[in-house]
């Protein structure tokens, strides 16, 4: 294909790929990651709320999205080292609320970036990551923090995250891909944020989100997650706690 079909397209186009955008993000995320309240809530903020800060990028010979990344501005007046431990959930809301009270932001938040599976290739997860960037100066913002999913975690379910961060390849990056992807394109770890996701469903609706049985009380290792999933028959509760990495980019 044509390397010179695909392009970024302009903020004024973006209700048109709307469509095309969120078809990929559900294809990006396993099933019961779409069943936290707070993605499920205010998805849409990033069309309706934050439409600018998004980077979408189209194949034009098929007039489709292929690559994509959300970001949005909030209020932060502490060291980065104190982000929040509910990180996801927390910035999204946070970034919402300040937009809603008139807030002047200060800091950009990346939240999403998706790529079509026969697209990967092309290292487009790059692109998107690197577009941040500019984004966040043209708009003044001299930070760029992003809670990141690590894409090989879940090969790891059983090891803490906080272990999993210090894991390096034999040139002394990190062995996890996406992690690596974001230290050489400049970011640096800030810390873990352990409660960063929080799903909750009943029985039923984990074993239909999982296609997988629960038959007793006890900690579960379900696909795409990155930790174990806590099913709790006698409440009929499943929940599970994502945790992420902060991760910092400066603008400069």
């Amino acid at each position: 294909m044509n390397p010179k079909s695909f392009r970024f397209i302009l903020p004024d186009e973006l209700n048109k790929y709307r469509a095309s955008a969120l078809e990929l993000a559900r294809g990006s995320w396993p099933e019961f990651m779409w069943h936290d309240p707070v993605a499920m809530e205010n998805w849409h903020e990033f069309y309706d709320r934050f439409g600018k800060y998004q980077s979408v990028m189209i194949d034009e010979t098929e007039d489709c999205v292929v690559a994509m990344g959300h970001s949005m501005p909030f209020r932060w007046d502490h060291e980065l080292v104190d982000l929040p431990e509910e990180g996801w959930d927390w910035v999204f809301e946070k970034a919402v609320q300040d937009d809603k009270d008139g807030v002047r932001t200060n800091i950009l938040a990346a939240v999403f970036v998706g790529v079509r599976e026969e697209q990967k290739k092309n290292g487009f997860s790059r692109s998107i990551l690197l577009s941040f960037q500019p984004t966040a100066r043209q708009y003044g913002y001299k930070n760029l923090v992003i809670p990141v999913r690590p894409n090989e975690k879940p090969s790891y379910p059983l090891i803490r995250m906080d272990d999993y961060i210090t894991w390096k390849n034999e040139s002394g990056l990190p062995l996890d891909l996406w992690l690596r992807i974001q230290v050489r394109a400049g970011g640096k770890i800030i810390k873990v944020c352990h409660r960063s996701k929080i799903v909750r469903g009943t029985r039923a609706e984990w074993e239909s989100w999982t296609g997988m049985k629960f038959p007793q009380t006890g900690r579960y290792i379900v696909p795409g997650a990155l930790e174990p999933l806590e099913m709790n028959l006698e409440h009929d509760e499943g929940i599970y706690v994502e945790p992420n990495v902060w991760m910092q980019h400066s603008s400069a």
